[in-house]
Parts: structure tokens; sequence; C-alpha cells
């Protein structure tokens, strides 16, 4: 894609993050754009968001599990950022106006103690990088219509990250086997969902 096609979706995400008017799927308009394109508007978006003053807090692995990727039709991982202004503290009330199409995960958060650099890193680096886990819960939400995403739209909505809540009771991840963490979603005071770490 030409980069000025990649400035003007940025700016259109810009002013759907504003609005909260979701923009015409990308690869509706843009059959072409690839999974390289949308990494591309990701990182322009970054950079715009960046040069107003957000503060990049870390790295989002979205569509890892299988309920997801069925529920998407997405069969493989996507990437995105994690800015500070999107983690939220544990009880803190949160306004529905603010999302577009706001959805809720249950989440592991890894608080990294040091950089990971690849190619090449092991779940072993990460795991000797890590200070500990908590438990998040991940508000998605979109820039992008739903109807038909593929994975390049979902890559170039930043994955599809609104904000996330961050729980307690961190753990060091050598300290527990990670697969077998359970998590209880209630929505008022009824169980929506469970699961595992695992999953």
């Amino acid at each position: 894609m030409e980069t000025s096609e990649i400035t003007a979706i940025v700016d259109e995400l810009v002013a759907a993050g504003t609005s909260r008017v979701p923009v015409k799927r990308l690869t509706a308009r843009y059959p072409g754009m690839s999974v390289e394109d949308a990494y591309r508007v990701q990182n322009a978006w970054r950079e715009r968001c960046e040069a107003a003053g957000r503060r990049l807090a870390g790295r989002k692995i979205g569509l890892t599990s299988r309920a997801m990727q069925a529920a998407t039709g997405i069969t493989e991982p996507d990437y995105g950022i994690i800015f500070e202004d999107m983690i939220l503290e544990n009880g803190a009330t949160i306004e529905w106006e603010k999302f577009t199409h706001p959805r809720v995960e249950v989440e592991l958060a890894f608080k990294l103690g040091k950089d990971i650099s690849g190619p090449g890193a092991t779940i072993f680096d990460v795991l000797n990088a890590t200070d500990y886990v908590i438990p998040a819960l991940e508000i998605l939400d979109s820039r992008i219509e739903m109807e038909g995403r593929t994975i390049v739209d979902t890559i170039s909505d930043n994955a599809a990250l609104g904000a996330m809540v961050l729980g307690g009771s961190p753990v060091r991840p050598m300290d527990v086997d990670l697969r077998w963490i359970s998590a209880i979603l209630y929505k008022n005071q009824t169980v929506e969902e469970t699961g595992v770490g695992a999953g």
C-alpha cells in the first residue's frame, strides 16, 4: 500500500476513536491489503498517539484461544499496543460511552522485569523475564466495523484493544502452573463464562 493510503486510514482510526463511530471495514475498501500493511497502519497509529503524548506501557497478544478464533473466524494471533492510559486499576468505574462495541475477556497479564528480544526468543525467555503474573480483564473495542472482519482489520484496529483492568494477587510464573489458573466471569452475580489458563 502507498504511504498516503496508510496515513488516510490512520486519520480515520483516530477520528473513530474520538467519535465512537466505526469506520467501514478496511478489507472491503482495500482488497489487496496484507498483514504487513495492517502492521504498518498499527505502527503509524501508535506513532500518532505517541506524538499526542500517550506513553507505551506494553503489548497485547490477541486471538490466542480456540474459543476466540472460532467466534471471529480468524485462525491466527494478532498483536497490539498497550498505552498507559488504557490500564485501569481494580475497582475502577468505567463509562460505557467511552467505547464503541465493548466486550470483556478474562486474561493473564505478565509484568516484565526486563526486555525480551528476538527472533529466537522462547517461552523460557519470557518466563525468566517475568516479574509476576496477575489476573486482568481486557475490554475489547472496535474502531472498524465488526461484520466480516479479517485478521488484517483486527491488526489495523490495534488488535481491538480498548482498555484493561488489572487485578490483584500477583504470582511468580515459576510458583504456579499457569495452565490451571482458573477464572469465573460474573455479570450481575450471574456466571457468564468460566475458563482456565490453558485455554
